[in-house]
């Protein structure tokens, strides 16, 4: 059996995971296989994005038997350099033929033979969500690449607008924008003007996520995701970064004020419960609007202790997640620049 991998990028208002009646990314990707070999072969991605949402870089895998592809098994007699350019011929056809099946807004791209790796990592069920928990074994074993165990961490990017309307009708499905009135701020009167102090304060506010958590407050359909994976889902994650960036405003946007403008948040983090980033997102503007306390949302990320009868859950936090438009997984990283 020969282990492939690819790089997807999508653009479209699809979810990832394969659902019934229901066209998704996975769902179409599987389908060319299907196409291409006349059979059901499952494909696994690193992250299950939900609809609305885009990926720039997710990471997938999937297995083809050793009779659909000329992969070195098959090749005894050939040199090492002319197993490995019949292996990338073969890919570059694949890739060819995939993406000339798949819809223009899915495209597939650096496929190519995935390597075997030694690890500590457990696998887990291949459901192609985030949600997985990993055992750790004492002994590391050669085990095949894998989009979800071999991942090291995920870059996630939050596109928005601080204005007074979304001023590029282009960016309507990439950006989402966000009602910058702060509570505080006169009801009447000319518009309010976001100072440099105003962003400070949010790039303080997101920076509150660094580090390691409790985000049960913040996952979103926890116990269904448990009845189906039939285990306890760990809501700890680690964040390793968070970062605001003032993205370049082009000429035609001018009726800007003050520091109003189009921003980015990007996310480096281990892994995501469901919702996690969306929720994380609009949590933090609502305390930046001063619709929250900045100290409510300090005491959400608090893990529980052992024995603690007062657990959160997504209740506790009364925030909406942020439109699903402005999120974008951009990159998945691995060991051994996989």
């Amino acid at each position: 059996m020969s282990h492939l991998l690819s790089t997807v990028s999508n653009v479209v208002s699809l979810s990832w995971q394969l659902q019934p009646h229901r066209t998704t990314i996975q769902g179409e990707i599987e389908e060319a296989l299907y196409r291409r070999y006349n059979r059901r072969i499952a494909v696994v991605g690193a992250g299950r994005t939900d609809a609305g949402v885009h990926a720039r870089g997710q990471a997938i895998h999937f297995d083809l038997v050793q009779d659909e592809v000329p992969f070195p098994s098959v090749l005894p007699n050939a040199t090492a350099s002319e197993r490995n350019i019949i292996s990338a011929d073969f890919c570059d056809e694949l890739q060819y033929s995939m993406n000339r099946m798949l819809p223009l807004e899915i495209r597939l791209f650096q496929l190519q033979l995935a390597p075997y790796l030694m690890t500590t990592k457990g696998q887990s069920s291949e459901d192609g969500s985030n949600e997985e928990q990993q055992d750790l074994s004492v002994f590391p074993r050669l085990r095949p690449w894998h989009a979800i165990q071999s991942s090291t961490s995920k870059w996630y990017s939050y596109r928005f607008i601080l204005g007074p309307t979304l001023s590029d009708p282009m960016e309507r499905f990439t950006r989402s924008h966000f009602v910058h009135r702060p509570s505080f701020a006169p009801s009447d009167g000319p518009p309010y003007a976001i100072t440099t102090d105003d962003i400070a304060r949010l790039k303080s506010i997101i920076e509150l996520y660094v580090g390691t958590h409790d985000f049960k407050a913040f996952g979103g359909q926890l116990e269904q995701n448990e009845k189906r994976a039939g285990r306890k889902i760990t809501t700890i994650r680690t964040i390793h970064k968070v970062e605001l960036v003032k993205e370049r405003t082009q000429e035609s946007q001018m009726g800007f004020i003050g520091e109003e403008g189009n921003y980015r948040i990007d996310f480096l983090i281990e892994g995501a419960l469901y919702k996690m980033i969306r929720n994380m997102v609009g949590t933090a503007i609502q305390v930046w609007l001063g619709n929250m306390e900045q100290t409510q949302l300090i005491e959400l990320l608090q893990i529980d202790q052992v024995g603690d009868d007062d657990k959160k859950s997504r209740k506790d936090n009364p925030c909406k997640p942020a439109p699903p438009e402005g999120l974008t997984l951009e990159c998945v990283y691995y060991e051994d620049s996989f």
